[in-house]
């Protein structure tokens, strides 16, 4: 008898935490509506290997945190399939996916290209691998 009433508690105690937490998720978002969004710009060179991870990480930050993420792939010609991995995950949810290709002759326009006043801009230069712990989910 005292056990069931003790998994009775149990179960109420983790109910009522889970609609703290969607409370508060809710009204994290309700805030951001309005607000800034994250951006990430990430400059990719032969990375086919990682930057399926770097957006499924990106993708999934997103939807468990809430907070609206755009993502700028920037390709500095790569000669593996990293573009093509890129545009197959167009399609990922919760994050918003911009591609193209960087050369050295327009990586001036294509930088304040991706600034926007309303985003809190992130860039990350891939080429240097040490660059890529601020992704969410990603160790270094």
């Amino acid at each position: 008898m005292v056990a069931q009433l003790l998994w009775i508690l149990a179960v109420y105690g983790i109910a009522v935490a889970l609609v703290h937490i969607m409370h508060a998720r809710h009204l994290r978002r309700a805030g951001d509506g309005t607000g800034r969004r994250r951006h990430y710009v990430l400059i990719t060179s032969n990375h086919e290997r990682q930057v399926e991870w770097y957006l499924r990480a990106l993708s999934w930050y997103a939807l468990l945190s809430g907070t609206r993420v755009r993502v700028t792939v920037l390709d500095d010609q790569s000669y593996d399939d990293t573009l093509k991995i890129v545009q197959r995950l167009t399609h990922l949810s919760g994050i918003e996916l911009v591609y193209g290709t960087l050369t050295s002759g327009d990586s001036t326009a294509r930088q304040q290209d991706v600034d926007h006043d309303e985003d809190e801009t992130i860039r990350i230069d891939l080429r240097n691998s040490l660059e890529a712990i601020p992704i969410p989910y990603v160790q270094g």
